[in-house]
Order: structure tokens, then C-alpha cells, then sequence
């Protein structure tokens, strides 16, 4: 995995374009964002979104050109990361922790 841009939200959430295609073939160039943010909440069990503790929020793209419309949007604050829940790739309940 190589990072291609990294940047912070406005709330500092820790963001990153992430390209995964050289160790796994099916995916395309550039096109996964990795987010860092604080929980809201805690989860019940193991391994599960805990209060103010960061957390792995995964978006999925269909190519580099869409994942870095996203991330400026994030960045300069015009977009949250909830506006892409169609593309988290993640366990749906962790939606409530963004």
C-alpha cells in the first residue's frame, strides 16, 4: 500500500488517499480513502469504535479521479464524511460513530 495524498479535515481527522492495486490486483489506482476519525460513541465489543478514540472510517472509489474529488471536498470542509456512506466500506453500525 502506498499513500498518495494525505491531509486533515477541518475537525483534524487525519485523512488519506491509499493505493492498493500493487498488492491486490482488483483494485483500482488510488481509489480508497482512509479516514482517522474520533468516535462520537463507544460500540459494544471488541475491536468496535470506542469514545473520542480514533477509529479506520474506509471509502471506496470507482477510480484516483473520484477518491481525490472526495478528499478535497473533505479537506476544505464542504463535504463530511457521512456524505459518502454509499462508498464506506466498513460495518454499516460504525456509521453512527462519524
Amino acid at each position: 500500500m502506498r499513500i498518495l495524498e494525505k491531509g486533515y479535515m477541518p475537525n483534524n481527522t487525519p485523512i488519506q488517499i491509499e493505493d492498493w492495486s500493487e498488492d491486490y490486483s482488483f483494485k483500482p489506482y488510488g481509489s480508497t480513502i482512509g479516514a482517522y476519525p474520533k468516535s462520537n460513541q463507544t460500540l459494544e465489543g471488541q475491536f468496535r469504535p470506542r469514545l473520542n478514540k480514533e477509529f479506520r472510517f474506509q471509502l471506496e472509489f470507482d477510480s484516483y479521479e473520484e477518491a481525490l474529488e472526495a478528499i478535497y471536498s473533505l479537506v476544505n470542509g464542504t463535504s463530511e464524511l457521512i456524505d459518502y456512506e454509499e462508498h464506506f466500506s466498513g460495518q454499516k453500525e460504525f456509521l453512527v460513530c462519524v
